[in-house]
């Protein structure tokens, strides 16, 4: 699975792709990204999940996701700040099977 974490300036996002790194399984893909940069990225992936800073962007983020038929979901502030990785990777799971309906 190809996974794309963003949030406004990418900063916070590495370090919650570096702890969801020494998680997931061995051939996940995880990168991150800015709210900007997911224009050209969000074809290359099976799933966004976007940090709580971009929840202003919201229905323009759904709407990118749905022209591109990528399924996308917003991390809760405190799993995010608390850089819960286990539970930000299961997001990402569960976001992904919802979007496969």
């Amino acid at each position: 699975m190809k996974i794309l974490l963003i949030c406004a300036a990418g900063m916070s996002t590495s370090l919650v792709v570096k702890k969801i790194k020494e998680i997931a399984p061995e051939g996940t893909i995880i990168e991150y990204g800015t709210g900007a940069e997911v224009v050209q990225k969000i074809k290359d992936f099976d799933v966004v999940l976007a940090g709580p800073q971009l929840r202003y962007k919201k229905d323009q983020l759904l709407k990118l996701a749905e022209e591109n038929n990528v399924p996308i979901d917003f991390i809760d502030p405190v799993t995010y700040g608390r850089i819960m990785a286990d539970n930000i990777y299961q997001q990402a799971l569960d976001t992904y099977e919802r979007g496969k309906r």
